[in-house]
């Protein structure tokens, strides 16, 4: 097993973690008002918040270089 901090992978896939987000707001909820800044940023701290600092993943999931 390899350890994960989350809170560095969320930062580091911040533009992506948006992206996909908004595209997912844009096809569950088309045409409703969203602050989508606000979204991603609650979803990020409840994500943090749920996690360890530390979050063990499988090896197979890591390729270190």
């Amino acid at each position: 097993m390899t350890r994960v901090k989350i809170a560095d992978i969320l930062d580091q896939l911040n533009v992506q973690m948006r992206g996909a987000l908004d595209e997912a707001v844009e096809r569950t909820l088309p045409g409703a008002e969203v602050d989508r800044r606000k979204l991603y940023l609650e979803f990020r701290r409840t994500l943090v918040a749920r996690c360890k600092t530390w979050e063990n993943v499988p090896n197979a999931a890591v390729d270190a270089e």
